[in-house]
């Protein structure tokens, strides 16, 4: 089945048995890292602008990278269903997981997208300030008129932000895909270390007119599970100080 990159719309024989809905791609051309999806009919179909090929490609070493995304998505989605089941925790619980964690970097911004209008975006980065790691921290965004009233709000998972080419020409649902990608997300937004970082992004589609003002806040993290009970088999242990 041939396949092709919403970056550089390069062009990829893929395997019928990898074809499958969700899947996460990475184009060997420019790298950049896509979902798989069935293609619709002529008529709904929006295609990406067409953008020169750069270089060769071998199909073998596609279809070996290929095998290897599959795995991993295969390991990560076992990982992230069992890692997000937990109890119901109460606003004093949140407060505490939440409370040593920062923002910095924090701005927004529209952008035209050729199939959306206007895209409002939120981004920015948590700090982890506590002395041990965090993890699946999740920010809330909000919009607001000149009288503070609430336009719009939403949370998101952090670990992900898209380049302005990718929010000038992906789709809402092929922007949706790629923040809420499960492998990017636990490869970013898991077993945070102290000082460490967690990119986030936010966005809302065809705002409404007459946005004054924006604010976003932590409003969950979770604690990584005891480290020695999830060392890998033969794995050293940190040197003490």
């Amino acid at each position: 089945m041939e396949i092709k990159c919403p970056n550089c719309a390069s062009r990829f024989n893929l395997p019928d048995q990898l074809a499958k809905p969700g899947v996460k791609l990475r184009c060997s051309v420019c790298k950049t890292v896509f979902v798989y999806e069935p293609e619709v009919p002529l008529a709904e179909q929006e295609p990406l602008p067409e953008m020169p090929v750069k270089k060769k490609f071998r199909f073998g070493k596609l279809a070996l990278l290929l095998v290897l995304v599959l795995a991993g998505a295969g390991g990560g989605w076992w990982y992230y269903t069992h890692r997000t089941v937990a109890k119901p925790q109460s606003e004093q619980d949140i407060a505490k997981q939440v409370e040593l964690l920062t923002m910095r970097n924090v701005r927004q911004y529209y952008v035209d997208n050729e199939k959306v209008g206007k895209v409002f975006v939120i981004e920015g980065k948590v700090v982890n300030e506590f002395p041990t790691p965090r993890e699946l921290i999740t920010v809330e965004a909000a919009i607001y008129d000149k009288n503070k009233k609430a336009l719009a709000v939403k949370r998101q998972l952090g670990g992900v932000q898209l380049s302005l080419f990718q929010l000038q020409v992906l789709s809402e649902k092929e922007m949706e895909s790629f923040l809420n990608n499960k492998v990017e997300i636990l490869t970013n937004n898991t077993n945070v270390p102290h000082g460490g970082e967690v990119p986030f992004m936010v966005l809302f589609y065809a705002p409404p007119d007459g946005v004054a003002e924006f604010g976003v806040r932590i409003v969950d993290a979770q604690s990584v599970p005891d480290q020695k009970a999830a060392k890998p088999e033969g794995a050293e242990p940190p040197a003490s100080k």
